[in-house]
């Protein structure tokens, strides 16, 4: 069993996937590494694959996603089964995470770390999403912070490569003062709002203006 955990995780993960580091750019970097990654462990409909009917897939992406969050990854990968498109966007995370530990510009490389830690951590919350209403935000923030907070688990790693630069680099800020806030009682709403508040440091009233924006993004 040890052997065959070792032999999927590098065949969903292959370092081939690294040829020519220094040719290629972040997008192809985490493009190349997302595809290896969704040929092995989703099938052509998108659903996770049970090839050996022993639940190998599902304990391989576990394995991954608890690089990102540990002792977290069962709750991460169960809330994206649910949904196919959070489920891909699960694979394409852990996907960046080893991306970005096989790339030099260390810089670079926390930005996108730091990014696909919180984005595990917006997947580990999602169910508690509409679960109640916010005491902290009135009706219409809360609504944005929420449509903001499921844009982010919708588009998932795309984000890194529509953003560039310093718009990528506050985004990954976000993503790591959300993953602190991650469990502590709150509804990802309300933690969204204190993730750019604290990150950015903005009022409340810029944090909101900031996660419409987010909110409206193609």
């Amino acid at each position: 069993m040890k052997k065959a955990f070792i032999i999927g995780m590098t065949l969903a993960f292959s370092a081939t996937a690294f040829a020519a580091p220094g040719k290629m750019t972040t997008t192809e970097r985490l493009a190349k590494f997302d595809k290896t990654s969704q040929e092995y462990f989703l099938d052509a409909s998108g659903n996770l694959k049970n090839a050996t009917g022993k639940n190998a897939e599902k304990k391989y992406l576990e394995q991954a996603v608890r690089d990102l969050s540990p002792g977290k990854e069962a709750k991460i990968v169960e809330n994206a089964l649910t949904d196919k498109e959070v489920l891909k966007n699960l694979v394409s995370v852990a996907a960046a995470k080893k991306a970005a530990d096989k790339m030099e510009d260390r810089a670079e490389a926390k930005q996108i770390q730091d990014a696909a830690e919180g984005l595990s951590s917006m997947i580990g919350e999602m169910h508690l999403s509409k679960k109640a209403e916010s005491r902290e935000l009135s009706k219409e923030d809360s609504a944005i912070a929420t449509a903001a907070f499921d844009k982010s688990i919708k588009l998932g790693t795309d984000i890194l490569t529509k953003f560039q630069g310093a718009e990528r680099a506050s985004y990954s800020r976000v993503l790591a003062s959300f993953k602190s806030l991650a469990g502590n009682g709150k509804l990802p709403s309300e933690n969204m709002v204190q993730a750019v508040m604290e990150s950015q440091k903005v009022t409340k009233e810029k944090a909101i203006e900031i996660l419409r924006k987010l909110k409206d993004c193609v």
